[in-house]
């Protein structure tokens, strides 16, 4: 009896344990969702299937889910967290925030045809806050086209190969907008006369296109339309809310001489920089910020890190058509500016030596001048007799000037006539001299007077007499001067 009591307790333990795990299963597998929008839509309309992946009873910790779907009925165009892994396959990648038992996801597309079609999950990794893995039911969307109008559908290529460098790559629409670097947002590039799904900065004018290489990895790529080239860039994260995206500045930038041109290698990818002169390490490359202004950086290979630099003066930009007269200048300063100065401190010497020169042949002269003046006493009494100034003569009448002549003539002539008396001078002698000249006191007349003195006698003494009377009415004063140098 006891015995059997024995063996019915064993049996009830082992349907337990054995029940236990099963209730266990059954609790991991209802343990988590994943379920998408159904819609209906008409062809050339865009269109957008929400996906949401649920935790029940638990917080949601991480979600990366494999998605699939018929590119012939409907075009993937973007998605919050999305990747395009190749045509017809998508893959969602995310994380919850840390008090939501679910996260959701968003996926634009649009209609190419009409019919049914079907978006399906595939593999999918859901887990807890715990880091737990958490098995969910498998979703799907479906998908009604109607008819609508086909002139709305984007012409849009995808799968041209490139050849960058003798390397194939792929041109590729498949990537999602947070694939995109920043400052940048979804848009259309023209490659070969087609049109292809890239990303662009609006306020530059940058274009990017996504490049897949031949092991399936894609990257952003620099395009210039102008000549359907491809470039290498590579986005740097400075801090939470800046970032920059370095690429070849090509002829955007010329560089003073100092500066030699060369190429680096930054995260896989060689770039062109210049080599810092004056530091060893530091090299000077091209970038855009995430809010679409370029500029210079420098780079320190060091530490990693980047610091926004002004653009040397003499640099030139494409739209300048050529550097001004004063930046080439300073461009020839600072690559001579040694040379520039010592001729500097040659002109300030020169200069010092002549105001030296200056004050001291001054300071001579004045020293010089202080002795003549001491000499004559220049400076110690006044000028015994100084020269009056000549008062001009006023204008007289004609009939004053004519009565003064004639009185100052009469007083002449009295002296004159006192000075030779008829006694001492006048003799028979004198008339005997007029006598030999056949002169006689009978004859003599005014004629005869007038034939022995000639008229030019009287002409030469008018002029004396005009001369005296212009110094006598002149009102100008000449003095002559001493040149004390």
């Amino acid at each position: 009896m006891k015995m059997k009591f024995t063996k019915k307790i064993a049996t009830i333990l082992l349907s337990v344990c054995l029940i236990v795990p099963c209730f266990s299963v059954m609790a991991l597998a209802a343990n988590g969702v994943i379920f998408f929008s159904d819609l209906e839509t008409s062809v050339g309309d865009e269109f957008t299937i929400t996906g949401t992946a649920v935790v029940s009873g638990d917080v949601i910790g991480d979600a990366t889910i494999h998605m699939t779907y018929d590119p012939s009925y409907m075009r993937f165009e973007e998605g919050d967290g999305v990747n395009a892994d190749t045509d017809g396959n998508l893959t969602f990648k995310g994380s919850g925030d840390g008090s939501s038992d679910r996260i959701e996801f968003t996926m634009k597309f649009q209609a190419l045809q009409e019919g049914s079609t079907r978006l399906e999950q595939g593999d999918a990794t859901v887990t807890d806050s715990a880091g737990s893995s958490v098995a969910c039911e498998e979703g799907y969307a479906d998908v009604t086209i109607g008819a609508g109008d086909p002139s709305k559908i984007k012409d849009v290529a995808s799968g041209t190969s490139v050849t960058i460098d003798g390397q194939e790559y792929t041109l590729s629409g498949d990537f999602s907008d947070s694939m995109i670097p920043a400052g940048f947002t979804a848009g259309e590039i023209t490659y070969n006369d087609s049109t292809y799904k890239g990303a662009v900065q609006e306020k530059t004018g940058l274009q990017m296109a996504y490049l897949v290489d031949g092991d399936g990895k894609g990257d952003f790529w620099m395009y210039d339309s102008s000549d359907s080239s491809f470039s290498p860039a590579e986005q740097v994260v400075i801090s939470d809310t800046y970032s920059i995206v370095i690429f070849d500045a090509g002829s955007k930038v010329s560089m003073p001489s100092k500066y030699s041109k060369g190429n680096l290698e930054i995260n896989g990818k060689t770039f062109e920089i210049w080599d810092e002169p004056d530091r060893d390490g530091f090299y000077v490359l091209y970038a855009v910020n995430n809010d679409g202004e370029e500029s210079l950086y420098l780079y320190d290979s060091v530490e990693h890190t980047y610091q926004r630099m002004e653009t040397p003066k003499s640099a030139t930009t494409p739209d300048k058509k050529s550097a001004s007269k004063f930046d080439a200048i300073l461009e020839k300063i600072s690559d001579h500016l040694i040379w520039f100065v010592a001729a500097a401190a040659v002109i300030v010497i020169l200069l010092v030596i002549f105001l030296l020169v200056s004050v001291v042949k001054l300071h001579n002269r004045n020293r010089e001048l202080d002795d003549l003046y001491d000499e004559y006493e220049l400076d110690d009494e006044p000028q015994r007799n100084p020269v009056k100034p000549i008062q001009p003569v006023k204008a007289e009448k004609k009939s004053q000037f004519k009565k003064r002549q004639d009185d100052d003539f009469e007083d002449d002539y009295d002296d004159f006539d006192d000075d030779f008396d008829d006694d001492d001078y006048y003799d028979d002698d004198f008339d005997d001299d007029y006598d030999d000249e056949g002169i006689s006191d009978d004859t003599r007349n005014v004629d005869e007077f007038d034939d022995y003195f000639d008229d030019d006698d009287f002409d030469s003494f008018d002029d004396y007499n005009i001369k005296k009377e212009k110094r006598k009415k002149g009102d100008t004063f000449e003095m002559d001067f001493i040149d004390l140098d």
